[in-house]
């Protein structure tokens, strides 16, 4: 009998040990899940294949760092193309699937709408670097959903500031016929309107996402005659169309200024030096301002022997954001780290930076510079940058919570 007792107590002794046993060392306690859902082979390829490349490098950084709470952190990606449906559908894969605790990239606002609303269902982090209408964290934003690119109206005003600024009194327009470019050019019309200032559109040239002729586009522009141009064309559309705008010296006809953001390597300069441009994120003015930007930048060029575009400093610093929201609430539970994003401080690659806790919206600046090119660097930088910051560009609590009411007003009595 005393032996059969004492059995039982070394059979009870060596289970509570390996019940209560630390998570072992050396990288074996099970990794934290997060999502990449990204257009890898449509409109924004360049820029979602950059951001990826970043987010990665994020990733390599946190986990030698000893990951997060002291679990490695793994990433799984999908390509939802520039297709809303897919992105819909790989975000709820990955949930329900793969059990990640947050999704990260976006594509066209069309699509980020999509994913977006899937993180609402299943209530889970969803931090947004490509892709910026307004509606995604305005009038369809929810408690799941946090931006870390100015939105476009941000975006809007801040052009329109710096335009009213510049002689140029009669414009044309070219850019995609969805919501993100109506959205653009509605809120750039209302803010002249608005300030009484005396401008003509000679022209508005729109295009289908995916468009690869522009040469009738072109023509018209060239036909109204403006004084400056604002292309809103971006990714590869952008690309087929500074090919088929040099071929005929749009830019030496008009003064143009927009996002122009694109991927370039030292044969292929096609962006035109001297035109005005929109950034969410300008390296070399960036890596001037913040020791760290230009360290992580460099690093990012050693490894990679490219340069980061602006869609990659916001997929960054949304992954600081969310790393450091889940150390603030300590846990990666998805409902536990989006209230902690909510009002959340943290230094990212822009400096200082919050999250706004009415609307997940970062405060991010919105940058204007010339384009030019310096040596050794492929990649076009700009220079006499004018910063914005969103204190001057975003709606105010009031004004978030008034939309957000009239669209959820509106939609019931549909």
């Amino acid at each position: 009998m005393k032996s059969f007792a004492l059995f039982w107590r070394i059979f009870l002794s060596v289970v509570s040990g390996f019940l209560f046993m630390p998570p072992m060392a050396g990288g074996e306690a099970e990794p934290v899940k997060i999502g990449f859902v990204g257009d890898f082979t449509s409109v924004s390829k360049p820029y979602t294949e950059n951001a990826f490349k970043i987010a990665q490098f994020a990733l390599t950084e946190f986990n030698a760092r000893g990951g997060l709470l002291g679990r490695p952190i793994q990433m799984i990606h999908r390509d939802g193309a520039n297709d809303p449906a897919l992105h819909y559908r790989h975000t709820a894969d990955l949930v329900n699937e793969e059990n990640v605790v947050a999704v990260f990239g976006g594509a066209s606002s069309l699509c980020v709408l999509q994913a977006s609303a899937a993180c609402e269902e299943l209530e889970i982090p969803y931090l947004v670097s490509i892709g910026n209408a307004q509606s995604i964290v305005v009038e369809k934003g929810h408690s799941y959903v946090f931006l870390f690119e100015p939105n476009s109206r941000m975006e809007s005003l801040g052009f329109s500031i710096f335009a009213s600024l510049m002689p140029w009194k009669r414009y044309a327009w070219l850019g995609p016929d969805y919501i993100w470019g109506r959205d653009v050019m509605g809120f750039f019309k209302q803010y002249f309107e608005t300030i009484g200032s005396p401008i003509t559109w000679a022209a508005e040239v729109w295009h289908p996402l995916g468009a690869r002729d522009y040469k009738e586009a072109i023509q018209k522009v060239i036909a109204s005659r403006p004084e400056a141009l604002v292309v809103a064309t971006w990714g590869e559309d952008l690309r087929h169309f500074l090919r088929q705008a040099k071929a005929v010296d749009l830019f030496k006809k008009t003064a143009a200024f927009g996002w122009f953001s694109i991927v370039a390597d030292e044969s292929d300069r096609i962006l035109p030096e001297g035109i005005w441009k929109i950034s969410r994120g300008p390296l070399d003015y960036l890596s001037k301002k913040y020791p760290g930007t230009r360290d992580l930048i460099q690093k990012f060029f050693k490894q990679y022997q490219i340069y980061p575009l602006d869609f990659s400093i916001c997929c960054y610093d949304s992954l600081l954001a969310w790393h450091k929201a889940a150390e603030k609430a300590g846990s990666v539970e998805p409902s536990a780290v989006a209230g902690a994003l909510k009002g959340l401080s943290f230094t990212g690659l822009r400096g200082d930076s919050f999250i706004r806790a009415v609307d997940g919206q970062m405060n991010c600046p919105t940058f204007f510079g010339r384009l030019t090119y310096v040596p050794d660097c492929p990649l076009a930088v700009i220079e006499s940058v004018i910063e914005i910051p969103a204190a001057k560009t975003w709606l105010s609590e009031k004004e978030v919570i008034a939309k957000r009411a009239e669209y959820r007003s509106g939609k019931e009595d549909q």
